[in-house]
């Protein structure tokens, strides 16, 4: 059947691409989409580092494909407005969609991707996202990630943000599938450090994350977390005062703002139990942040306490000399 006989100018499903600079990637990261079983979905393209190489290439498939729109950025917006600028584009484009993915231009998703997390959140309401497990392909070779983690079943937002906060899984999630006017309600991506575990922790707060146990994706990772890296990646024009504070208040402070002040949680949930969210999601995550293994604040406080320690070893005495007169 070609292309254009099954194109819906109306479909349930949004997948946003925020392109950048991956020639040798993105052309097997599209044709891994545009093989999915489940062909409801439109892909929305935004190339935030234009180059003749990745524009023959989107050009190329936007040909063979209508479900395809690309749009290359005039000026670099950097990875959060990137992020942000394809869903708000894909919104505008298709109005009527139900559910929004971000994808990468790198990664890989088996044919049964969309359609197994498409039935997830037909048949769970309260479900805000799903997503599946999946291999971390890596430059010595490709491992299973074995991490599991949802709230399914959990209908106490405060419940859902206490263990969303400890244990989730934020690098996989974003990339899973969620209901759009929660999305839309969450904030989308904000203007602060780790913005990823930002979204999904106040979607915690409006409902239920659940975990396909199938390896559906593939995704590749090549770099290690590094916070100077993300503050030169997400803001080009160079990073506010603020994003030099410790990402747990600039999270906490966007959860008060949103769902305290403004009450964007409604009607799902009122202005008390946002903030008593935004109140867990500060403890829990400094909790999280101070216990697990390789907590850089753990380091920090052992590093000063031995700092300390080794001075006041090798610090002089200012008692008396032995043999002097008193």
């Amino acid at each position: 059947m070609e292309a254009a006989t099954r194109v819906n100018v109306h479909p349930r499903v949004v997948l946003g691409m925020p392109a950048y600079s991956r020639p040798d990637t993105l052309a097997r990261a599209l044709e891994s989409l545009l093989s999915q079983t489940y062909e409801d979905f439109a892909l929305v393209i935004n190339d935030d580092g234009p180059s003749a190489r990745t524009a023959a290439i989107l050009e190329t498939y936007a040909g063979r494909d209508p479900r395809l729109s690309i749009e290359a950025n005039s000026t670099r917006l950097g990875m959060v407005g990137n992020w942000r600028r394809v869903f708000e584009r894909g919104r505008r484009l298709y109005p009527k969609a139900e559910y929004f993915a971000w994808v990468s231009d790198h990664d890989l998703w088996h044919a049964r991707w969309l359609r197994e997390l498409v039935s997830v959140l037909d048949a769970c309401p309260d479900v805000v996202l799903a997503y599946p497990e999946g291999f971390r392909m890596v430059r010595d070779g490709a491992r299973m990630e074995k991490k599991g983690f949802d709230t399914f079943g959990l209908t106490k937002p405060e419940e859902r943000m206490r263990k969303a906060a400890r244990q989730m899984l934020a690098g996989d999630m974003i990339y899973g599938l969620a209901r759009v006017e929660a999305l839309e309600a969450a904030g989308v991506f904000r203007l602060v450090m780790t913005p990823d575990r930002q979204v999904l922790l106040a979607l915690s707060l409006l409902g239920q994350f659940r975990q396909v146990h199938e390896v559906l994706w593939y995704r590749e990772v090549l770099r290690t977390f590094d916070l100077q890296r993300q503050r030169a990646v997400f803001f080009p024009d160079g990073a506010p005062f603020y994003v030099y504070l410790p990402s747990h208040l600039q999270h906490c402070a966007v959860l008060l703002w949103d769902f305290g002040v403004r009450a964007k949680g409604r009607p799902t949930i009122g202005r008390l139990v946002g903030i008593r969210g935004a109140t867990i999601q500060l403890w829990c995550s400094f909790v999280r942040d101070l216990t697990r293994p390789k907590s850089p604040w753990r380091l920090r406080v052992a590093n000063y306490a031995l700092g300390r320690w080794l001075l006041s070893r090798l610090k002089p005495s200012t008692g008396p000399s032995p043999g002097a007169r008193v």
